[in-house]
């Protein structure tokens, strides 16, 4: 008697619960979307029974070709079935081993198998049950990502050395380029000199302004070069326009910077763009010009800068134009390059002020784009 219940009684029950759980057994490896095998771990471990699923998976016609088939003519590496049933000896299941099997025609796939083992009274001989999934698929995308990921890794190296002399080459032409032109401007000062007649001196003012825009030129591929290479961080606005006014003469005009402590994520070529607005203003806003103005409107989803002046304005027709290079009064780059700077967070700027009365530029700023308060040190 065991826990007051005969030993025949004890037999009964556990011959009904083998049949009930094999009935189980059955019914679900027929519904699984898994293949599962039932295997015997002693002697050469051979297969006890199999699902549909499993036999396609190896290629098969029906489960039964793979009854009393031994263990390890299921695998390509036998040394993976003695690893397998040792460990499951030790610590009766596992979960997620991933080996090889062998098909029918001899092709291998790549499969998940989830094991354990079963004890039970009333057999004599011990099973082994696994589920297999196979996972051959995502080893095929698995190595391709692999593949695609080492070639983007060797064409970002190629074109890091490529940015990296092309770099090379714009710095030194670019420098060989401004000291010629400081070489002509020496000579054009001699001749200023050597030359006092109107005409002559009228073509020299000509040909000094074209030095100017040249020198503008190399600028402006300096600057566009730098564009992007550093990550953006957060700025404070005040800050930025106080160092961009620090490299600038602002004669008999009063600046007011009513910005608060609001911080803007931007590229770190920032401060450029508030430099650019001043440039505009002091190279194009008239003879009275008394004014300069930073301001901040802040809303639920947007924030604005707004820059303003008391010049002349822009005309209403060149109010996208001068973004684009199609300047009225000259062929600067400072706009255009102010607007790609911001772009790179997704900031933008226009112009919408009243012609005759001075300019106004809106730079709006999204909600995840700005807060209140110094950035963090």
């Amino acid at each position: 008697m065991v826990n007051g219940i005969d030993l025949p009684e004890c037999d009964e029950i556990a011959r009904e619960l083998l049949l009930d759980y094999g009935l189980r057994f059955r019914t679900m490896a027929d519904h699984i979307h898994l293949g599962m095998i039932q295997v015997t771990s002693a002697g050469n471990n051979r297969v006890l029974s199999a699902n549909p699923v499993l036999a396609r998976m190896l290629g098969y016609d029906h489960a039964g070709e793979l009854s009393g088939m031994f263990m390890s003519d299921l695998f390509i590496h036998p040394e993976d079935v003695e690893n397998l049933t040792g460990d499951i000896v030790r610590d009766g299941c596992i979960s997620d081993r991933k080996t090889f099997l062998k098909r029918k025609d001899g092709s291998e796939i790549w499969v998940s198998i989830q094991v354990w083992k079963l004890n039970s009274p009333g057999s004599p001989v011990k099973v082994i049950e696994a589920f297999v999934e196979d996972m051959t698929e995502h080893l095929v995308i698995e190595q391709e990502m692999q593949f695609h990921e080492s070639e983007l890794n060797r064409y970002a190296v190629a074109l890091a050395h490529a940015n990296k002399k092309l770099n090379l080459l714009s710095n030194i032409t670019r420098h060989d380029l401004i000291n010629k032109m400081m070489g002509l401007s020496a000579y054009l000062a001699m001749m200023r000199e050597d030359y006092p007649d109107p005409k002559i001196q009228d073509y020299l003012n000509i040909q000094e302004k074209i030095i100017e825009s040249v020198n503008a030129y190399a600028q402006f591929t300096k600057d566009y070069q730098e564009l992007g290479i550093d990550s953006p961080q957060w700025f404070n606005v005040k800050d930025a326009v106080d160092a961009a006014v620090a490299t600038l003469a602002l004669p008999a005009i009063t600046l007011s910077v009513e910005t608060g402590n609001l911080s803007i994520y931007a590229d770190p070529m920032l401060e450029k763009v508030f430099y650019n607005l001043i440039d505009n203003t002091l190279s194009h806003g008239g003879g009275n010009l008394t004014r300069i103005s930073f301001s901040v409107e802040t809303g639920d989803d947007t924030a604005r800068i707004i820059y303003t002046d008391d010049g002349c304005g822009v005309p209403e027709k060149f109010k996208e134009a001068i973004f684009v290079r199609k300047h009225f009064k000259h062929t600067g780059f400072g706009l255009y390059l102010s607007r790609e700077i911001l772009g790179i967070t997704s900031l933008t700027i226009t112009e919408n002020g009243k012609p005759g009365n001075g300019v106004r530029f809106e730079i709006t700023i999204p909600r995840e784009n700005f807060r209140a308060g110094y950035p963090a040190s």
